[in-house]
Protein backbone atom coordinates (compact mmCIF):
# COMPACT_ATOMS: atom_id res chain seq x y z
CA UNK A 1 0.00 0.00 0.00
CA UNK A 2 1.03 3.16 -0.78
CA UNK A 3 0.47 6.17 0.88
CA UNK A 4 1.49 9.72 2.09
CA UNK A 5 -0.22 12.52 3.60
CA UNK A 6 0.84 16.26 3.06
CA UNK A 7 -0.03 18.45 6.56
CA UNK A 8 1.03 21.74 6.49
CA UNK A 9 0.93 24.47 9.71
CA UNK A 10 2.14 27.20 11.18
CA UNK A 11 1.40 30.37 14.50
CA UNK A 12 2.03 33.53 17.52
CA UNK A 13 1.30 35.68 20.10
CA UNK A 14 0.20 38.62 23.10
CA UNK A 15 1.87 40.60 25.79
CA UNK A 16 -0.07 43.86 26.55
CA UNK A 17 1.93 46.18 28.90
CA UNK A 18 -0.26 49.57 29.84
CA UNK A 19 1.72 53.10 30.57
CA UNK A 20 0.59 56.43 31.78
CA UNK A 21 2.31 59.55 30.80
CA UNK A 22 1.29 63.38 31.27
CA UNK A 23 -1.34 64.77 29.56
CA UNK A 24 -0.29 68.40 29.60
CA UNK A 25 -0.21 70.35 26.11
CA UNK A 26 3.76 69.43 25.52
CA UNK A 27 3.37 65.84 25.86
CA UNK A 28 -0.10 65.20 23.78
CA UNK A 29 0.58 62.69 21.07
CA UNK A 30 -1.22 63.91 18.15
CA UNK A 31 -2.84 60.38 15.83
CA UNK A 32 -2.32 57.58 18.26
CA UNK A 33 -4.39 55.36 16.17
CA UNK A 34 -3.15 53.43 12.98
CA UNK A 35 -5.37 51.41 10.61
CA UNK A 36 -2.91 49.12 8.39
CA UNK A 37 -3.02 46.78 5.51
CA UNK A 38 -0.46 44.24 5.28
CA UNK A 39 0.55 44.60 1.09
CA UNK A 40 3.03 42.00 1.49
CA UNK A 41 0.97 39.25 2.73
CA UNK A 42 -0.80 39.85 -0.76
CA UNK A 43 2.11 37.40 -2.42
CA UNK A 44 0.74 34.58 -0.35
CA UNK A 45 -3.18 35.12 -1.09
CA UNK A 46 -3.39 36.49 2.81
CA UNK A 47 -5.74 39.26 3.77
CA UNK A 48 -4.53 41.34 6.43
CA UNK A 49 -4.90 44.54 8.73
CA UNK A 50 -3.33 45.77 11.96
CA UNK A 51 -4.98 48.38 14.60
CA UNK A 52 -2.27 49.93 16.43
CA UNK A 53 -3.08 52.51 19.67
CA UNK A 54 -0.25 54.76 21.22
CA UNK A 55 0.01 54.82 24.77
CA UNK A 56 3.04 57.06 25.74
CA UNK A 57 6.03 58.39 23.76
CA UNK A 58 7.86 55.02 23.67
CA UNK A 59 4.87 52.30 24.19
CA UNK A 60 1.75 50.98 21.86
CA UNK A 61 -0.28 47.88 21.54
CA UNK A 62 -1.21 46.63 17.93
CA UNK A 63 -3.60 43.74 17.16
CA UNK A 64 -4.03 42.48 13.71
CA UNK A 65 -6.65 39.99 11.98
CA UNK A 66 -5.78 37.60 8.89
CA UNK A 67 -7.06 35.66 6.64
CA UNK A 68 -6.58 33.31 3.76
CA UNK A 69 -9.56 31.72 2.07
CA UNK A 70 -9.85 28.48 0.55
CA UNK A 71 -6.46 28.31 -1.11
CA UNK A 72 -3.70 26.15 -2.15
CA UNK A 73 -0.75 24.71 -0.01
CA UNK A 74 2.20 26.92 -0.05
CA UNK A 75 5.58 25.99 -1.89
CA UNK A 76 2.76 23.62 -3.69
CA UNK A 77 5.39 23.10 -6.41
CA UNK A 78 8.43 22.09 -4.24
CA UNK A 79 6.29 19.52 -2.66
CA UNK A 80 5.51 18.23 -6.20
CA UNK A 81 8.76 18.48 -6.69
CA UNK A 82 9.71 15.92 -3.85
CA UNK A 83 6.59 13.53 -3.95
CA UNK A 84 5.43 14.16 -7.16
CA UNK A 85 6.57 10.43 -8.61
CA UNK A 86 4.18 8.65 -6.09
CA UNK A 87 1.06 9.37 -6.91
CA UNK A 88 -0.88 9.32 -4.07
CA UNK A 89 1.19 11.68 -2.71
CA UNK A 90 0.74 14.14 -5.69
CA UNK A 91 -3.08 13.45 -5.42
CA UNK A 92 -2.94 14.75 -1.80
CA UNK A 93 -0.97 17.79 -2.53
CA UNK A 94 -2.66 18.99 -5.49
CA UNK A 95 -6.46 18.57 -3.72
CA UNK A 96 -5.46 20.12 -0.83
CA UNK A 97 -7.16 23.38 0.34
CA UNK A 98 -7.09 25.53 3.78
CA UNK A 99 -8.54 28.51 4.87
CA UNK A 100 -6.71 29.90 7.71
CA UNK A 101 -7.11 32.68 10.46
CA UNK A 102 -4.94 34.75 12.72
CA UNK A 103 -5.52 36.73 15.50
CA UNK A 104 -1.99 38.50 16.63
CA UNK A 105 -2.28 41.05 19.62
CA UNK A 106 1.09 43.06 19.97
CA UNK A 107 3.21 44.83 22.39
CA UNK A 108 5.87 47.44 21.28
CA UNK A 109 8.85 49.55 22.54
CA UNK A 110 10.33 52.44 20.42
CA UNK A 111 13.60 53.25 21.33
CA UNK A 112 13.42 56.57 19.92
CA UNK A 113 11.02 57.72 22.05
CA UNK A 114 8.46 59.86 19.57
CA UNK A 115 6.16 56.62 19.04
CA UNK A 116 4.71 55.29 16.60
CA UNK A 117 7.95 56.62 14.52
CA UNK A 118 11.33 55.13 14.38
CA UNK A 119 12.58 51.64 15.44
CA UNK A 120 11.00 49.57 18.01
CA UNK A 121 10.99 46.00 19.42
CA UNK A 122 7.56 44.27 20.40
CA UNK A 123 6.70 40.60 21.78
CA UNK A 124 3.36 39.35 19.98
CA UNK A 125 1.20 36.36 20.64
CA UNK A 126 -0.40 34.91 17.80
CA UNK A 127 -3.68 32.52 17.77
CA UNK A 128 -4.48 30.34 14.54
CA UNK A 129 -6.97 28.34 13.47
CA UNK A 130 -7.23 26.64 10.02
CA UNK A 131 -9.55 24.06 8.44
CA UNK A 132 -8.17 21.66 5.87
CA UNK A 133 -9.70 19.70 2.76
CA UNK A 134 -8.08 17.04 1.29
CA UNK A 135 -8.56 13.83 -1.11
CA UNK A 136 -6.26 11.01 0.70
CA UNK A 137 -5.73 8.22 -1.76
CA UNK A 138 -4.56 4.67 -0.65
CA UNK A 139 -4.15 1.27 -1.89
CA UNK A 140 -5.68 -1.76 -0.01
CA UNK A 141 -3.97 -5.22 -0.74
CA UNK A 142 -6.66 -5.86 -3.47
CA UNK A 143 -4.71 -3.30 -6.05
CA UNK A 144 -7.90 -1.65 -6.39
CA UNK A 145 -7.27 2.22 -5.93
CA UNK A 146 -9.19 4.27 -2.53
CA UNK A 147 -9.66 7.72 -1.94
CA UNK A 148 -10.98 8.80 1.60
CA UNK A 149 -12.39 12.06 1.90
CA UNK A 150 -10.61 14.22 4.54
CA UNK A 151 -11.77 17.57 6.45
CA UNK A 152 -9.34 19.05 9.38
CA UNK A 153 -9.33 21.52 11.67
CA UNK A 154 -6.53 22.59 13.55
CA UNK A 155 -5.74 25.52 15.61
CA UNK A 156 -2.92 26.46 17.73
CA UNK A 157 -1.38 29.43 20.05
CA UNK A 158 2.47 30.61 19.43
CA UNK A 159 4.46 33.62 21.35
CA UNK A 160 7.65 35.48 19.98
CA UNK A 161 9.44 38.84 19.38
CA UNK A 162 9.78 41.15 16.32
CA UNK A 163 12.07 44.14 15.63
CA UNK A 164 10.96 46.78 12.85
CA UNK A 165 10.75 50.47 12.03
CA UNK A 166 7.73 52.37 11.03
CA UNK A 167 7.55 55.68 9.49
CA UNK A 168 5.51 58.59 9.07
CA UNK A 169 4.71 60.36 5.99
CA UNK A 170 3.07 63.48 6.63
CA UNK A 171 0.41 63.87 9.33
CA UNK A 172 -1.46 60.89 7.97
CA UNK A 173 0.30 57.83 6.45
CA UNK A 174 2.71 56.08 7.72
CA UNK A 175 4.66 52.88 6.35
CA UNK A 176 5.52 49.96 9.16
CA UNK A 177 8.14 47.20 8.18
CA UNK A 178 8.30 44.12 10.31
CA UNK A 179 11.81 43.39 9.77
CA UNK A 180 12.24 39.91 11.36
CA UNK A 181 9.64 37.93 14.33
CA UNK A 182 10.42 34.46 15.28
CA UNK A 183 8.05 32.42 17.28
CA UNK A 184 7.56 28.93 18.87
CA UNK A 185 3.85 27.46 19.59
CA UNK A 186 1.88 24.39 20.22
CA UNK A 187 -0.73 23.09 17.70
CA UNK A 188 -3.54 20.93 18.12
CA UNK A 189 -5.18 18.64 14.93
CA UNK A 190 -8.36 16.77 13.96
CA UNK A 191 -9.06 15.06 10.74
CA UNK A 192 -12.15 13.31 9.98
CA UNK A 193 -12.60 11.37 6.34
CA UNK A 194 -14.94 9.10 4.56
CA UNK A 195 -14.82 6.33 2.04
CA UNK A 196 -15.59 3.28 0.94
CA UNK A 197 -13.92 0.30 2.63
CA UNK A 198 -16.21 -2.33 2.08
CA UNK A 199 -13.53 -4.45 0.67
CA UNK A 200 -10.68 -4.11 3.05
CA UNK A 201 -9.86 -7.15 5.23
CA UNK A 202 -7.90 -6.50 8.94
CA UNK A 203 -4.52 -6.63 7.56
CA UNK A 204 -5.21 -3.50 5.26
CA UNK A 205 -7.00 -1.60 7.80
CA UNK A 206 -4.28 -2.24 10.59
CA UNK A 207 -1.74 -1.22 7.65
CA UNK A 208 -3.41 2.00 6.82
CA UNK A 209 -3.86 2.94 10.41
CA UNK A 210 0.18 2.32 10.37
CA UNK A 211 0.94 4.29 7.14
CA UNK A 212 -0.45 7.25 8.24
CA UNK A 213 0.84 7.41 11.85
CA UNK A 214 4.39 6.66 10.16
CA UNK A 215 3.94 10.03 8.68
CA UNK A 216 6.91 11.94 10.23
CA UNK A 217 6.76 15.15 11.84
CA UNK A 218 9.41 16.81 14.39
CA UNK A 219 8.16 16.26 18.31
CA UNK A 220 4.91 15.44 16.81
CA UNK A 221 2.45 12.58 17.78
CA UNK A 222 0.05 11.38 15.51
CA UNK A 223 -3.08 8.70 16.49
CA UNK A 224 -4.84 7.13 13.70
CA UNK A 225 -8.43 5.09 13.88
CA UNK A 226 -9.39 3.42 10.45
CA UNK A 227 -13.26 1.89 11.46
CA UNK A 228 -16.25 1.07 9.18
CA UNK A 229 -15.82 3.34 6.07
CA UNK A 230 -14.08 6.01 8.28
CA UNK A 231 -10.86 7.55 9.09
CA UNK A 232 -10.28 9.61 11.72
CA UNK A 233 -6.79 11.20 12.65
CA UNK A 234 -5.42 12.92 15.81
CA UNK A 235 -2.52 15.42 16.13
CA UNK A 236 -0.35 17.39 18.46
CA UNK A 237 3.03 18.96 18.56
CA UNK A 238 5.27 22.03 18.37
CA UNK A 239 5.28 24.78 15.80
CA UNK A 240 7.51 27.27 14.54
CA UNK A 241 7.74 30.01 12.38
CA UNK A 242 9.09 33.78 11.32
CA UNK A 243 7.17 36.88 10.53
CA UNK A 244 9.37 38.24 7.76
CA UNK A 245 9.36 41.35 5.88
CA UNK A 246 6.06 42.31 6.37
CA UNK A 247 5.37 45.52 4.65
CA UNK A 248 2.14 47.81 5.84
CA UNK A 249 0.45 50.76 4.59
CA UNK A 250 -1.64 52.81 7.06
CA UNK A 251 -3.87 55.96 8.11
CA UNK A 252 -2.71 57.37 10.94
CA UNK A 253 -5.53 59.19 13.41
Amino acid sequence: MKTRTTLSVLVTCLFISTASFSQSPAAVILGKNIIKWNLSALAIEQYGIQYEHVISPVHSYCIGFGVSPNVELPFKSQLLDQFGDNADAKKAIESTKFTKYTVTPEYRFYLGKAAPKGFYVATFIRYTNMTIDQVYPYTPSNGIPHTAQMNGKISGVGAGAMIGTQWLIGPSVTLDLWMVGPFIGAMDASFHGTGDMSDMNAADVAKLESDIESVKIPLWTIDATVGSNVVDVKMKGPFYGVRLLGFCFGFRF
